[in-house]
């Protein structure tokens, strides 16, 4: 019965509670007789609209929909073509095993797996050069491996015939291990204190290295040095940086890039990009904002996730040596996009600052803070990492 409704209420149980007096009563049937009405309006008015109720593709979605809820064959069509387009447009393509091999193997550090790779070739000449039948490294058993390991760490040596120091040793056995992980196997952790079945191997590399230290190897580190105030003045006032021809504002710039944003080695420059160096203004004045990627430190995978990349901003004063018309200049020069070291040209009569497309090469990289400390005639061991402690030493 579509608007018609039969109410039946027991007032005289109503009235039979006490005590209520006739007052009470009546204001208590007004009330509840209110409610309920107002109830069962609002319940009509929603069954009346339901009836009429359709949705359509605008406000649905995608087709049309009964008072059943049941979905119209156009609306499957529509839905149907909706997730094709977004599948097609959201996710990539179907990826290979070798495409996944591939990935893994790029993202490996290639330092790593030099040392790796160093460290295995070293035990595979000491193992023919012992003559022995000696099993397999990457199948040998716990207890083979605990012997053989220990008369490899005492009886290795280098080319000259010298021992090793002790920490060479210990990077050997690192890189020993990253092979057995990198074959599958991960039950042989010699180095992992909590593994007993090693303890006697771990505690003859104990002695092994204090013996050598003992000996005096392994006593003196061999570092780079910082290039001090005065170190980087001779360097000005002997025309090696500057702006005057596209080798000194090279220079420059690879100098002022190790000091400032603390970049080290050659693969950390080599891989750098235009884009990462941004040129503004604040309050504070003009800057160079730089924004780091992969490095040494920071990688970015699982083990990374608490870090975070260098975004690093340098003000910089007006003046002759203003680092920001240095890097403006740099960057204008190389159209500010692609790679960040390009091989300088010489000048013409139209452009004193000149750089070709070429990149500079990974050898040239790697001795480029050398060149620039004899350029200016300094003293000591300077590397590439001479920038790195340089930044450090005066923070």
């Amino acid at each position: 019965m579509d608007g018609e409704f039969d109410l039946k209420f027991d007032f005289d149980l109503l009235a039979e509670l006490a005590p209520i007096d006739e007052f009470l009563v009546n204001e208590i049937d007004d009330i509840t007789l209110s409610q309920v009405c107002e109830t069962l309006e609002c319940e009509n008015a929603a069954f009346e609209g339901l009836l009429d109720l359709s949705l359509t593709p605008d406000s649905a979605g995608c087709g049309a929909m009964d008072v059943d809820g049941i979905k119209t064959g156009a609306m499957d069509v529509d839905c149907k073509d909706s997730a094709s387009t977004s599948s097609d447009s959201r996710f990539g393509q179907p990826v290979s095993d070798d495409e996944i091999f591939k990935l893994i193997k790029d993202q490996e550090n290639v330092n790593t797996k030099n040392n790796t790779k160093w460290a295995m070739n070293l035990f595979e000449k000491w193992r023919a050069n012992r003559r022995e039948n000696i099993p397999d490294f990457k199948l040998v058993t716990t207890e083979q491996m605990s012997f053989w390991l220990g008369r490899f760490v005492m009886e290795a040596r280098k080319r000259d015939g010298t021992e090793y120091p002790p920490r060479s040793i210990y990077l050997i056995l690192c890189g020993l291990l990253r092979y057995l992980k990198d074959n599958g196997v991960y039950d042989k952790n010699f180095l992992d204190e909590n593994n007993g079945e090693f303890t006697d191997f771990r505690k003859l590399v104990d002695a092994r290295m204090k013996s050598l230290i003992d000996k005096g190897f392994g006593c003196s580190l061999k570092q780079a040095d910082p290039i001090l105030p005065k170190d980087e003045e001779t360097l000005w006032q002997k025309h090696v940086f500057g702006k005057e021809s596209a080798e000194q504002l090279l220079h420059t710039v690879f100098f002022y890039a190790c000091k400032v944003f603390g970049l080290r080695g050659y693969d950390e420059h080599h891989d750098l990009q235009c884009e990462q160096f941004t040129i503004g203004e604040d309050s504070a004045g003009r800057f160079i904002q730089f924004s780091g990627r992969a490095t040494k430190t920071y990688q970015g995978g699982l083990g990374h996730l608490n870090l975070q990349s260098k975004n690093l901003r340098h003000h910089s004063s007006p003046g002759d040596r203003c680092l920001v018309d240095y890097f403006e200049l740099y960057l204008g020069s190389l159209g500010n996009t692609g790679a960040f070291y390009r091989r300088p040209l010489p000048p013409t009569d139209e452009e004193q600052i000149r750089f070709g497309q070429q990149v500079v090469g990974v050898n040239k990289l790697k001795s480029f803070m050398k060149t620039i400390t004899q350029k200016g005639g300094l003293k000591g061991n300077f590397t590439n990492h001479s920038g790195k402690r340089t930044c450090a030493t005066q923070l």
